[in-house]
């Protein structure tokens, strides 16, 4: 993001926490680079019930995994992954003869949405042993945000110049080709030129990257109505999701998809690619309820998409109303109640 971020946001309070000896030298997130060997004797000294591991694709993971194992202590697994985006065949192939063994390891994975449901099973993970845990976002921040949206909206398009008509399509997250921001700014003039002077349409570009200053100049070229504000903060991005009219996703892989499932706490209506993890039926993104999804890369049917929720009222009033049902059929108490069904049946599992 060209910047460093400081969250303005307690991560720590409300639990025990400890932070391995190596931890401050870890600078990246690679599988050799997280490697943590004091994790075996920091678990060994809190004697666990249950190990819950994010992940399983770093060295200090499988450390934790492999001395659970040898001491017969039930882990649980968190993973994003999804079956979406294509990758090398060889990535496929390795992945085809080591995670099923791999995930046999495991008592049992909790599963953040319908995509990695899809993810565990090709991999032969059994469905009882997959349990439903909606990603969780700072869900006061963002009702706080949705309560007073009216408020919020007036005062930050006023900070940005955004006229109380206009129409704000938001883009949350990097400026990199593959989260495809251009494909915005593309389908912004091709939609405005569609729906005329009856809607005025604004791209707010939350975020910053190495496309930035392209994407400025195009923008400057086409007169095309884009706003770059760059990093903005967790704790001021409620705040955007309240001031704008729908999340626009465009990535060509994205695991999960965080903003959208942020979005949808404020009530925006998402339009996404079809290579987003958080599309599905029971997800956040749900098609054609709060959601309408388009074929990565395909221009067209995107401005399709932004022309058709911005020149029926009715529809984006539906889809709007059907983000917040989403938001909280999803929220944090589900969440919860997912994590600690699969706890419980976790620990259960050692009694036998």
């Amino acid at each position: 993001m060209n910047t460093e971020i400081k969250w303005n946001i307690d991560l720590l309070s409300g639990y025990e926490y400890e932070f391995l000896p190596e931890a401050e030298f870890i600078k990246k997130t690679g599988f050799w680079e997280i490697n943590n060997p004091s994790v075996v004797s920091a678990l060994k000294k809190y004697s666990p019930d249950i190990v819950h591991l994010h992940g399983y694709a770093q060295l200090t993971m499988l450390r934790a995994l492999f001395w659970s194992q040898f001491n017969k202590i039930p882990v649980l697994l968190s993973t994003d992954s999804s079956l979406l985006f294509r990758r090398p065949a060889w990535k496929g192939l390795i992945k085809d003869l080591l995670l099923p063994k791999l995930f046999r390891l495991f008592y049992g994975v909790i599963a953040t949405g319908d995509n990695n449901v899809a993810y565990f099973k090709k991999y032969g993970v059994k469905p009882e042993l997959i349990y439903r845990a909606p990603f969780t976002v700072d869900q006061v921040l963002l009702e706080r945000a949705r309560d007073e949206k009216t408020l919020l909206r007036d005062e930050y398009r006023a900070n940005y110049g955004i006229q109380s008509d206009e129409v704000v399509l938001l883009f949350v997250g990097k400026l990199v080709p593959w989260k495809r921001p251009q494909d915005l700014l593309d389908a912004l003039s091709l939609a405005q030129a569609k729906l005329g002077q009856a809607v005025k349409l604004v791209a707010f570009f939350a975020g910053d990257g190495v496309m930035r200053k392209d994407l400025e100049a195009q923008a400057l070229l086409r007169n095309s109505r884009a706003i770059f504000a760059g990093f903005i903060n967790v704790d001021i991005l409620p705040s955007i999701y309240a001031m704008s009219d729908a999340l626009v996703f465009p990535s060509e892989r994205e695991p999960y998809g965080l903003s959208a499932r942020e979005a949808i706490c404020l009530g925006l209506p998402l339009i996404v690619s079809d290579q987003i993890g958080c599309i599905g039926l029971s997800d956040a993104a749900r098609p054609n309820f709060n959601a309408l999804v388009y074929p990565i890369s395909n221009l067209g049917l995107l401005s399709q998409a932004i022309v058709l929720l911005f020149s029926h009222s009715r529809k984006l009033k539906k889809m709007s109303a059907a983000s917040l049902r989403v938001a909280h059929e999803m929220n944090e108490k589900a969440s919860v109640d997912g994590f600690l069904y699969a706890v419980k049946a976790a620990f259960d599992s050692r009694k036998y």
